[in-house]
């Protein structure tokens, strides 16, 4: 079965978070595959801002979905943008300001945060995101583990939650990776069956089980494991060549 398009999830997939990437051998790898006329798009619960500088250069990258599906761009434009609204924002803040625990906020140009360090603009009062940081597009959030019920609740209300580690991926409702890659395909006008999905956790099983096929890198997660056509290698030791070397890609 021909193939004319593969998504490709980052984190654990492309790059590690302690080996760093994305490496030498899978970017040979997609390079030789775009030459011969694949598209590859990045998949990734990252927000735009998050996305590593050599990936959103990279010149074999047609599009991407950010932020699980909220972010969709397509040869440098934007086609599809999800938010979240101010009101809201505002509401998580000032929770989360009164309980004392980290949260973070991603958008496409500026990454906000409560209670954490780092390269992030600090908010330090429930209404920032409504006067300080009114132009903030906000498309997923982040939290630590050690929320309590009532900072889950309201973020249940508005997100769906993947507990990760170190800390909670929290999604728009309505949103996923699969709404994305869809978008683009039909833009495109390419058959989602010619689709190739690489991935390794939970919030990769929307496009593992809606691509033509779907594989799992070693290092996934079980249950992915068990939905995909292939189990390649772990991340940093070829998991993305040889995916692309099992489909005859390159």
């Amino acid at each position: 079965m021909p193939v004319h398009s593969v998504f490709l999830d980052i984190d654990d997939t492309l790059i590690s978070m302690e080996k760093g990437g994305p490496f030498d051998d899978d970017v040979a790898g997609i390079e030789k595959a775009w030459q011969k006329g694949i598209k590859f798009f990045l998949c990734t619960g990252r927000s735009l801002v998050q996305i590593p500088q050599v990936l959103a250069d990279a010149g074999w990258k047609d599009g991407i979905v950010a932020a699980g599906g909220a972010h969709v761009i397509l040869a440098g434009k934007t086609i599809y943008h999800n938010w979240v609204p101010v009101s809201v924002l505002c509401e998580i803040a000032g929770l989360f300001l009164a309980k004392n625990k980290k949260c973070g906020f991603r958008g496409d140009k500026h990454s906000y945060a409560v209670n954490q360090n780092g390269n992030k603009l600090p908010v330090t009062s429930a209404g920032d995101f409504a006067e300080k940081y009114a132009d903030a597009r906000v498309s997923m959030l982040t939290a630590d583990h050690s929320i309590g019920s009532e900072e889950r609740a309201l973020l249940e209300e508005h997100f769906d939650i993947y507990w990760q580690i170190p800390h909670l991926d929290c999604f728009i409702k309505g949103e996923g990776k699969a709404k994305g890659m869809n978008l683009i395909l039909d833009t495109l006008g390419l058959d989602r069956k010619y689709s190739v999905a690489i991935g390794d956790s939970s919030n990769d099983m929307d496009i593992i089980q809606c691509a033509g096929k779907g594989i799992a890198v070693g290092n996934a997660c079980e249950e992915l494991k068990e939905k995909a056509l292939w189990i390649s290698a772990p991340v940093g030791k070829g998991a993305v060549v040889k995916a692309l070397e099992y489909l005859g890609l390159c």
